[in-house]
């Protein structure tokens, strides 16, 4: 037999395999290349390009500024001015965002938890259902004799799986946050599973005392361990090795494999072993990850619950959904040092209004502890080995695999993923060692390299970016499509060099102001209101802050007072003073009110002492600290990508409470413990027996 596969009738034929040869190739040609499976240690001219350009961007930026001070004050004072305007901007609408946001967090906290006491207590299979519809159910009757196989429809339920990524934390900090989850609505439908690493000597007999405690309280509906193998690689498309970090996101991708085998087998044996023939799959599974530091609000898999079966209701699909709370690390507010408190201030800012505005339309990225369909995660391979910053990695990778998924079906681009926001605030600590005052500053400081090393996300961001285009047709690139890619890749270009940048030029203006006798050449030596309409120098000098050199940043820090006081007192303080018994009511911070008989009035107040401690941090502490803890710790990090892309040290602090929990420096990060935690679900005090700090 032959065919001609498309060739001209003046050419000779081709056999049968020259033609299927020549038609995969075809196919093969046609199929885009898998660019959200891109790494920046490919060894190719787009990643190294993509390594670089962090510091590139950062290099030409102070070049600039340079050349501005010695040639062209313009230069040096538009540069400064559209980096001030652009900062101002972002940390103002944060900010009000942050501050609207805490008050429908504040509604969701007292609308979830009046809806938590009206709950009639229901079988657990049918805790993510709504109570009318499980109320005009009708009893179950005996099943008949033995007949054929009955059809039926299963109601849409779904399955929580939380994973808990740890190595070297305490036994004890573990039982602590398990029993935290035992306390959530639906607990006894939960699969929990504690991601620990092979290479801690005690993990197994660790894992195997809390499985059977656990198991024998009948907390949850499964419990398990993965212990993640060591020296494994991470294989790129093209082929090239790099040998894992060890770190969060190596263990994550060991741990949600070792999930998907569990699920698949749970599967198979219900297929085998079913005598009916069900309409619909089987629970969705939906896997949620936390440090082990983190107390979830106790109605958070509810409300994601009903989110999820509403959407389906909708004919929304949430399979491309992330879920993701407000994280805020203010267990150990009073208590922690002041270089944590600092960078707890930014982050709740930036989470809290990042959440928020999800509300309306805003773009976000997952961060810390956040939810997922379990499908997605598997599919987009949301894990690599190889990387640092696994949370923006997972939302970008799954945000990239959506878009190659919808080219491959519709030969459109677009990606579907999207983050939801669930107004439930979490809660964690800050770094504080127990080893010392001083060491807090030390293991801070390890931890803002670790943080400023997501800067390596911006460059995956650039690569996916550039291999999508270049192998896409242009026909499938709509400007709608164009504007979400903007906002993808501009995100982390903003949190981790616009905000450098922008400290920088600053310096630089403020440098020259005092070298020049405390003025700006060019610029006028005093403000004229008259004049502001026909001046654009002065517009331009009062933009960049010739005249005064605090504008930028007096609104933002009163802002970021404001913020960060509402968040403390309607999460932590207010929550604290109830009855309840659970342990994120019981999370308020440690704060402690100044007793003295001056305060009068505010004699014992937390809410005061927290106000004065945050004004103190903000206004005298805040700028010497970011100025290393930021943007020195920033500037090491474009070094690094440049040098080594992800090749890093992975380096935890220890956090401590002032109830004595403290972590190991070689922990994921968590509290360690150094108290004995009960494990009964149905009482929300821990009973605690002190001795000595593991």
């Amino acid at each position: 037999s032959t065919s001609h596969c498309g060739l001209s009738g003046t050419e000779h034929a081709v056999s049968i395999f020259q033609c299927k040869e020549h038609m995969d190739k075809i196919k093969t040609a046609e199929k885009p290349r898998e660019f959200f499976k891109v790494n920046i240690h490919e060894e190719r001219t787009a990643a190294y390009v993509a390594r670089s350009m962090p510091f590139l961007v950062f290099l030409v930026t102070v070049c600039m500024l340079t050349l501005g001070v010695l040639r062209n004050t313009v230069l040096l004072l538009t540069i400064t001015a559209v980096l001030n305007v652009a900062m101002w901007l972002w940390v103002v609408s944060m900010g009000i965002t942050c501050i609207y946001g805490v008050y429908r967090a504040q509604e969701t906290i007292e609308l979830a938890e009046k809806a938590e006491m009206q709950e009639k207590p229901v079988p657990q299979s049918h805790a993510v259902q709504d109570p009318a519809k499980i109320a005009k159910e009708p009893e179950p009757e005996e099943a008949p004799p033995k007949e054929a196989p009955v059809s039926h429809v299963v109601e849409e339920k779904v399955r929580h799986i939380v994973v808990i990524p740890n190595y070297k934390e305490p036994e004890n900090l573990l039982d602590d946050t398990l029993k935290s989850l035992s306390e959530v609505t639906g607990s006894k439908d939960l699969w929990v599973v504690l991601a620990m690493e092979e290479r801690e000597k005690e993990a197994k007999t660790k894992a195997k005392k809390l499985e059977a405690k656990y198991d024998e309280k009948k907390c949850f509906a499964k419990i398990m361990s993965n212990f993640h193998p060591e020296n494994l690689e991470e294989i790129h498309l093209d082929g090239s090795r790099e040998a894992e970090v060890k770190g969060k996101a190596s263990n994550l991708k060991s741990a949600v494999k070792k999930v998907c085998e569990e699920v698949d087998k749970l599967k198979t044996d219900e297929e085998k072993g079913s005598k009916t023939v069900q309409l619909t799959s089987g629970p969705t599974n939906v896997l949620t990850v936390i440090d082990a530091d983190v107390i979830l609000h106790p109605m958070y898999f509810a409300h994601i619950s009903r989110e999820f079966v509403a959407m389906k209701e909708k004919k929304e699909d949430p399979s491309y959904t992330f879920w993701q709370a407000p994280q805020l690390p203010w267990r150990n507010f009073y208590t922690c040092p002041v270089v944590s408190r600092v960078w707890g201030y930014i982050s709740s800012l930036w989470e809290f209004g990042g959440v928020a505005g999800l509300m309306y339309g805003s773009h976000h990225m997952v961060f810390s502890a956040y939810t997922v369909p379990l499908e997605l995660a598997r599919e987009a391979e949301c894990w690599d080995g190889d990387v640092i910053a696994e949370d923006h990695h997972a939302f970008l990778k799954a945000w990239f695999y959506a878009v190659f998924l919808a080219v491959q079906k519709e030969a459109t681009a677009c990606s579907r993923v999207q983050v939801r926001p669930v107004m439930l605030p979490s809660k964690s600590t800050s770094v504080s060692s127990d080893e010392g005052y001083w060491s807090s500053w030390a293991e801070r400081w390890d931890q803002a390299k670790r943080h400023a090393q997501g800067v390596a996300e911006l460059s995956y961001a650039l690569l996916a970016s550039w291999d999508m285009l270049s192998s896409l047709p242009v026909t499938s690139l709509g400007p709608t499509f164009l504007w979400r890619l903007l906002k993808v890749v501009f995100k982390p270009f903003m949190m981790h060099i616009v905000s450098t940048l922008q400290a920088v030029s600053l310096l630089v203006l403020t440098l020259y102001w005092l070298l020049n006798h405390n003025r700006i050449p060019w610029c006028p030596d005093h403000i004229v209101l008259t004049d502001m309409g026909r001046a654009g120098d002065t517009l331009l000098c009062g933009l960049a802050g010739a005249w005064v050199l605090a504008w930028p940043v007096v609104i933002p820090f009163m802002l970021l007072i404001a913020s960060n006081f509402i968040m403390i007192r309607t999460c932590f303080l207010l929550p604290g003073e109830r009855s309840q018994e659970s342990s994120w009511h019981k999370a308020d911070g440690d704060v402690i009110g100044w007793k003295s008989r001056f305060l009068g009035p505010l004699f014992g107040s937390k809410q005061f002492a927290t106000l004065c401690v945050l004004i103190f941090d903000v206004v005298i502490c805040f700028g010497p600290i970011m100025a290393v803890y930021g943007v020195l710790v920033e500037m090491v990090a474009y070094c690094n990508v440049l040098l080594k892309g992800n090749r890093f040290e992975y380096k935890t602090a220890s956090k401590s409470l002032a109830n004595g929990v403290a972590a190991s420096c070689d922990s994921y990060g968590a509290t360690n413990s150094a108290q004995e935690t009960s494990c009964d679900p149905s009482k929300g005090i821990t009973k605690i027996d002190e001795r000595s700090s593991v």
